[in-house]
């Protein structure tokens, strides 16, 4: 089975078969399980080597000194994170699962060995990278511009195209690990606010929300109401060829 890494990577640009090879056998090589809802990596501890999630969902928060907390981002199988931990001497937020997951601990010399021998892997780990931070910039943007109807109708478009592109999602559906109370945290609203805008969205017929499954009724006008364009998804050429823009992969 090709590793959610890969696939994600591969929707980036061309990635050859020795880097393919070189990464999944990376990917394997030290694995740990954790159960749900448990701190990976702590706000003011110490940083770790660059994680891959291959199984669960995790999220990325900051806490304030009162408990209040503000959800970051939202971690699916196939994503990296802490590719820049090193250069901190600690961790400024904290990553915690959601549900039960599996993650994989690279080695201190992957990015070294990456930029060696595997400048196509290379080039692919500075475009995830990029989306990330596009990722982060849209979230920002939601929180100071868009409105909580169409920040919920966002968050929930971003979350299935992500999960299509690693083939986590099924027709119009995928699974939704999030609850209303972590909805609420990651879009700066109250969990009431969060559940009468997902009835709202049920109501228009665009979504159905149950069973920790997210399904689709009305993904153009869905995508519409939230204003959505998912090009800062991904980096590719104009006729949505495999090769990744120069411009976009050496802009760091």
């Amino acid at each position: 089975m090709t590793p959610h890494v890969t696939l994600k990577l591969r929707g980036f640009g061309d990635l050859n078969d020795a880097s393919q090879t070189w990464l999944a056998d990376q990917v394997q090589r030290n694995v740990r399980s954790l159960p749900p809802r448990v701190d990976l990596l702590c706000q003011g501890g110490g940083t770790g080597p660059l994680h891959v999630l291959i199984e669960g969902w995790a999220i990325r928060y900051k806490t304030l000194e009162d408990g209040r907390r503000q959800i970051l981002s939202v971690l699916i199988p196939g994503d990296m994170f802490d590719i820049n931990g090193h250069l901190a001497k600690s961790m400024d937020h904290s990553i915690a699962t959601l549900t039960p997951a599996r993650v994989a601990l690279l080695a201190d010399d992957f990015l070294d060995t990456a930029r060696k021998l595997h400048p196509d892997l290379e080039k692919l780990l500075w475009c995830d990278m990029h989306v990330s931070s596009a990722i982060q910039r849209e979230r920002s943007t939601s929180l100071g511009q868009r409105t909580a109807r169409e920040r919920m109708a966002h968050i929930l478009c971003e979350l299935f195209m992500r999960q299509r592109s690693v083939r986590l999602a099924e027709g119009g559906s995928c699974a939704f690990h999030l609850t209303q109370t972590e909805l609420a945290e990651a879009l700066g609203m109250t969990p009431v606010y969060v559940n009468r805008t997902l009835q709202d969205l049920r109501r228009d017929g665009l979504i159905q929300l149950e069973q920790k499954c997210l399904t689709i009724l009305d993904l153009t006008r869905l995508e519409a109401t939230a204003l959505f364009d998912g090009d800062y998804l991904k980096i590719c050429d104009a006729d949505g060829g495999a090769g990744a823009r120069k411009e976009n992969a050496h802009a760091f």
